[in-house]
């Protein structure tokens, strides 16, 4: 997560979209950050002006922290929960939601009214000085939805997100031969979407978690993971966390599969907002 800057509303796409990988990094990647990488950068710049890269958006708290979030019903958002806790180990609760975000300009920028962030996580986070870490045996907790002022979902659009079984979420990704695909705002390009396309997934582990290889930094906290059903992507996880670079070997990165909380999501969007 990275502090916040002050941006612009965009009307329309800009020519910075086009630009390659290397003319987009806000600098250049660390020894750590290209081990965190499996050794290759393998994202591509996506635009946010059509499905489903559009209702992926920046969520910012009041204390200025960011992650990305998406769209999944017209005024709901999902995201990862350690977003929502500060430096101080308090709740940091949302203040805006960001879509379309190039750069320093974007399309729509809407207030949160609400987060649900379980009790639990919260208090069983790690803080360390290079940051936050979840304990693998909270990594199933590591979830939040964010209840939006506005229905941006009518003009952006809503992901649909998986709501099968642990089992028929497995045996999709066996289908589909493990390739899933990430996008989210990581902290090493200036405000910039990033997708790692047809990147693998490695394994459901018995608790939800979801180990890939996907090229993921701060700031992709919370991103969607998406698989395909028949040509259409569906978000089956978000993501969670990635070891520390000395631990690269020995260690995936971890999303959180959507069996995990999606009746908890269900309730959340049906339930009136306060």
């Amino acid at each position: 997560m990275v502090p916040s800057m002050p941006l612009r509303r965009l009307s329309l796409l800009l020519p910075l979209l086009l630009l390659p990988l290397s003319l987009v990094h806000a600098e250049k990647l660390t020894k750590e950050q290209l081990t965190l990488f499996f050794g290759k950068d393998d994202r591509v710049v996506v635009r946010p002006d059509s499905s489903p890269w559009q209702s992926i958006g920046q969520i910012t708290t009041k204390g200025g922290l960011e992650c990305t979030a998406t769209l999944v019903a017209p005024d709901v958002a999902l995201t990862a929960g350690h977003c929502f806790l500060g430096p101080q180990g308090r709740m940091d609760p949302a203040e805006s939601f960001t879509l379309g975000l190039v750069g320093d300009r974007y399309k729509e920028r809407v207030a949160a009214s609400e987060v649900y962030v379980s009790a639990r996580l919260l208090k069983g986070l790690i803080h360390r000085k290079d940051g936050i870490y979840i304990p693998a045996s909270l990594g199933a907790w590591d979830y939040a939805f964010v209840r939006l002022k506005n229905r941006v979902g009518d003009r952006f659009g809503v992901i649909p997100y998986f709501s099968g079984s642990r089992d028929d979420l497995s045996d999709l990704l066996e289908r589909n031969g493990m390739r899933i695909t990430q996008a989210g705002y990581p902290e090493d390009t200036d405000n910039i979407m990033m997708a790692h396309k047809d990147c693998r997934a490695t394994g459901l582990l018995p608790d939800g978690r979801l180990g890939h290889h996907c090229d993921t930094l701060s700031g992709d906290s919370g991103s969607p993971i998406f698989a395909f059903i028949n040509g259409k992507p569906v978000i089956v996880a978000i993501q969670s966390s990635a070891p520390d670079a000395r631990k690269r070997k020995l260690a995936d990165n971890m999303g959180l599969s959507t069996p995990v909380f999606s009746r908890a999501l269900d309730a959340f969007i049906l339930r009136k907002p306060r």
